[in-house]
């Protein structure tokens, strides 16, 4: 398997020996390139062949954001691993890169002697995993990483499995959650274009984001889908019609408080080693709503969201999956397939269908 190019862009000397070592450790990554500041990077991949970018949130000519906007206007399809010790602000020029799964967040390494042995080989193996992230991303999508477009024959009809399976034609949900990860802010973008500003029930959607994206992410859905969409807040009773993103960083729950379903937020343990996670959502959904639980699982790489459509089942709800070939990563939805939780199996568009007929109420 061919090395990654690399190139690190941090104006500390100290950070950028520190993110080389790292880089080097994996075993994924050719000895990279250096770079003091954000023109010089910009420079330097003019005229070389570089896979990712390691950049500090801020360069000492540029902003993370500049340097983002100079890469897309420039056309390069370069992945790119933010270092930073807080989430960036503005998610404006950033959001493309995230649809396509080129936008990586990690914290900032220790440069001083407070930093221990122990937190540097966490950091390395959060490097390692970015870049079989990045690795397996170029090996589905090729040269180019661009999103699979949904353009293939459409079934007439979901793939329905018989036996326990829900009927999909008489389902009534009273509740919709939707996860995804890898390739999901484009995914979203598909699936809620057809709503039309229209739904009889409340949706719920827990996409793999670091704080600072996730209120963007609820802007693109409203502006798409004409509903009313922002980030979850901690207490906020959840209504038809309404759409709610859950933070950066927090998971998102569902609750009852009296007589109303209400969000719960928490900054608990990572779970599947996410923060949000889908499988909250499920679960307390189905632990609330039952047999008018439905679930959506679209393309991310992982295994989120497995356990909370068992859960979804279990309690007699429904769950439809997004098919492997309109997948940028079909991780978490193939990971529901291998284990059989699931009602129907569709490419990208019908899924957008099915969340257009499961919400008018019929």
């Amino acid at each position: 398997m061919r090395q990654l190019n690399t190139l690190i862009a941090a104006a500390s000397v100290e950070l950028r020996v520190r993110v080389r070592e790292a880089l080097e450790a994996t075993l994924h990554a050719e000895t990279p390139k250096i770079a003091a500041s954000g023109r010089l990077a910009l420079q330097m991949l003019e005229h070389g062949s570089i896979d990712v970018i390691v950049a500090e949130s801020n360069l000492p000519d540029m902003t993370d954001n500049e340097l983002l906007d100079e890469l897309d206007m420039r056309g390069f399809k370069t992945h790119v691993i933010v270092l930073s010790h807080t989430p960036m602000a503005n998610a404006r020029s950033a959001i493309s890169r995230l649809k396509e799964g080129r936008l990586h967040f990690l914290e900032s390494p220790g440069i001083t002697g407070k930093s221990s042995e122990d937190e540097f080989k966490r950091f390395i193996l959060q490097v390692r995993r970015v870049l079989e992230k990045i690795t397996l991303l170029r090996r589905v999508n090729g040269p180019q990483e661009r999103i699979p477009t949904p353009e293939m024959p459409r079934p007439a009809s979901p793939v329905v499995y018989p036996a326990t399976r829900v009927n999909l034609d008489s389902f009534r949900p009273k509740v919709i959650c939707v996860g995804c990860s890898t390739g999901g802010p484009a995914a979203l973008e598909v699936v809620f274009s057809r709503l039309k500003g229209k739904s009889a029930v409340p949706i719920l959607i827990v996409q793999h984001m670091p704080p600072g994206f996730t209120a963007s992410l609820a802007a693109r859905i409203q502006l798409v889908s004409g509903l009313k969409s922002a980030e979850g807040r901690p207490g906020e009773p959840i209504k038809p019609g309404h759409v709610y993103v859950a933070p950066g960083d927090y998971h998102m729950r569902l609750a009852q408080n009296s007589g109303d379903v209400v969000i719960h937020l928490d900054h608990g343990p990572k779970r599947n080693s996410v923060r949000p996670s889908v499988d909250f959502i499920f679960e307390t959904a189905a632990h609330i709503y039952g047999r008018n639980t439905l679930g959506f699982v679209l393309t991310g790489m992982g295994e989120d969201g497995l356990a909370g459509t068992q859960a979804i089942k279990k309690g007699g709800g429904a769950v439809i999956i997004q098919d492997k070939e309109s997948s940028v990563v079909w991780g978490m939805p193939g990971a529901v397939h291998s284990a059989g939780s699931f009602d129907a199996m569709v490419d990208l568009e019908r899924c957008a269908d099915l969340l257009a007929l499961m919400s008018s109420g019929r």
